[in-house]
C-alpha cells in the first residue's frame, strides 16, 4: 500500500511569495517579447489568459490549449511565430526570477525522509505555467528527490483544470491511478490548497503563517501548525493506513467524473504511442479498447439514460444492467480506440451538463433501484464515480503490464 503526499511548491516547498514573483515573471516576459509587441500588451494578454485557464471547465480542452487560444491572437502573432523566441525566454531569462526565491531547509528535510520511505511525492503546484518553469522552480528549492523521483509534475501542457477548482486535485488523483493507501494535500494556501482538496475528500495540513486560515477544515483528519507538526501528523495518517474516501457531494463527484474525461482526453492525446490498445495483458482481462469502449457505452446505455429518467418520473424504477457482458456480445476488442475515446468524451460531458444542472431537490429525490432497493439519486452517482475510479485504475495497471512485457 503506498503513501502518497501532494505538495504545492510556491511558498510550500519553495520560499517565493506571489506577490512579488509573478509581477517580476510579467514584467521581464513583456520586456523580452517587447520586440515583437508591445510590453504592456503581452502583460495584460498574459494576465487575462491565466485567468482563463483558472476557470477552465472543459476536460477535452488542456490549460495550454487555453492559454494559447487566447494569447496568440491577442497579441497578432501566431505561436510558431514565438516558439524559438519563448523557448529560448525559458531557457536563459526565466532563471534570472531565482533571486525572488529561496530554499526552506524543513522542506528538505521532510522529503528527504519522506522519499527514503518510498512515499510517493506528488508537485501539486498550480499548473498554470510550462513544465520547463515549473521543474526549474522545483530545483530552486533544492530538494533531495531527482525531477524524474516524482510521482506527477502538475503543468500546463499535461493538465486541465487549475487551482481552486476541485477538479484539478481528482486529476492529480485519475493521473495517479486512484491509487489505494493515505493520500494527504500539503499547503500554504487556504482557498487554493486547503479547500478545494478537502471537497473531494483529501485531508489537508494547512502551514499556517502570515497566511492565516479563516475557517476551521472540514475533514475530520486534517490539521494545521508548523513543519514539525507536519512530520508527526504525516506519521499518524501513515500509521492509520486508511484509504481517501471521497466526499458525499455533487461538487465532489463531477469532480472525479471530470478527472475521468480529462484522463481519457491525455490518454487520446499520445495514442500513437501505443500500439497494444486491443491487445489484453493476460486472457482472462480487458484490453484498453474493451475497458474504454465499456466506459462510453455504460454512459451511453445506462448513466444517461437514467439522469434523463429522473426528469420525467415521480419514483423512476432503475433495472438491474450486466454491463460486463458487452464486451463479449457487442466484440468490444475489434474496435477502434480512438474513436471510442471520442464517443466516450462526448458522453461524458452531456452527463455532466445534467449533473450539473441538478437541484438539491433533484439529487434528494428517490429512486428504486433492482439491487440496492430504494436509495437517492446523489447515491446512484456515487456510484459512476466508483465505476470511474475502478476502471482507471485498471488502465493504469494494464499499461503498466503491457509495457513492461514489451520493454
Amino acid at each position: 500500500m503506498n503513501f502518497t503526499v501532494l505538495f504545492d511548491l510556491d511558498g510550500t516547498l519553495l520560499q517565493n511569495e506571489d506577490s512579488i514573483f509573478i509581477p517580476a515573471y510579467i514584467d521581464l516576459l513583456g520586456n523580452y517579447l517587447g520586440k515583437d509587441v508591445p510590453s504592456q500588451k503581452i502583460q495584460l494578454a498574459v494576465l487575462k489568459a491565466t485567468q482563463i485557464m483558472e476557470d477552465n471547465k472543459d476536460p477535452t480542452k488542456t490549460l495550454e490549449e487555453c492559454f494559447d487560444d487566447y494569447f496568440y491572437p491577442k497579441i497578432g502573432l501566431s505561436k510558431s511565430d514565438l516558439q524559438k523566441d519563448i523557448e529560448r525566454f525559458y531557457r536563459e531569462f526565466f532563471p534570472d526570477l531565482r533571486i525572488y526565491t529561496s530554499e526552506l531547509q524543513e522542506a528538505k528535510s521532510l522529503t528527504n525522509k519522506l522519499i527514503d520511505k518510498g512515499t510517493d511525492l506528488v508537485i501539486a503546484t498550480n499548473p498554470l505555467f510550462p513544465r520547463v518553469a515549473i521543474t526549474q522552480r522545483i530545483l530552486w528549492a533544492n530538494l533531495k528527490p531527482q525531477i524524474e523521483d516524482y510521482a506527477l509534475i502538475t503543468c500546463y501542457e499535461n493538465f486541465h483544470f487549475a487551482k481552486p477548482n476541485p477538479a484539478y486535485y481528482a486529476e492529480i488523483l485519475a493521473n495517479l491511478g486512484w491509487p489505494e493507501g493515505p493520500i494527504v494535500m500539503v499547503g500554504n494556501d487556504w482557498m487554493r490548497d486547503i479547500i478545494p482538496a478537502e471537497k473531494i475528500g483529501i485531508p489537508t495540513f494547512f502551514l499556517s503563517g502570515s497566511n492565516e486560515k479563516t475557517s476551521k477544515p472540514t475533514n475530520a483528519k486534517s490539521s494545521f501548525g508548523n513543519w514539525s507538526d507536519l512530520e508527526l501528523w504525516i506519521e499518524k495518517i501513515f500509521l492509520s493506513g486508511s484509504s481517501m474516501e471521497p466526499e458525499n457531494s455533487i461538487e465532489a463527484y463531477i469532480a472525479i467524473l471530470l478527472s475521468t474525461a480529462a484522463f481519457i482526453d491525455n490518454l487520446s492525446r499520445i495514442s500513437k504511442k501505443i500500439s497494444y490498445w486491443n491487445i489484453r495483458p493476460i486472457p482472462t482481462e480487458w484490453s484498453l479498447v474493451e475497458i474504454i469502449t465499456h466506459l462510453a457505452d455504460v454512459d451511453s446505455d445506462v448513466n444517461l439514460p437514467r439522469m434523463n429518467l429522473i426528469q420525467d418520473e415521480n419514483v423512476p424504477f432503475f433495472p438491474a444492467i450486466s454491463t460486463d457482458e458487452w464486451a463479449t456480445e457487442r466484440n468490444y476488442i475489434k474496435n477502434n480506440p480512438i474513436e471510442e475515446m471520442e464517443r466516450f468524451l462526448q458522453n461524458r460531458k452531456q452527463l455532466i451538463n445534467i449533473l450539473s444542472s441538478l437541484t438539491n431537490q433533484k439529487l434528494e429525490k428517490q429512486v428504486n433501484h433492482a439491487i440496492f432497493g430504494p436509495t437517492k439519486i446523489l447515491e446512484i452517482i456515487k456510484f459512476i464515480t466508483q465505476h470511474d475510479r475502478i476502471h482507471i485504475n485498471q488502465i493504469h495497471n494494464t499499461i503498466s503490464l503491457l509495457n513492461s512485457k514489451t520493454s
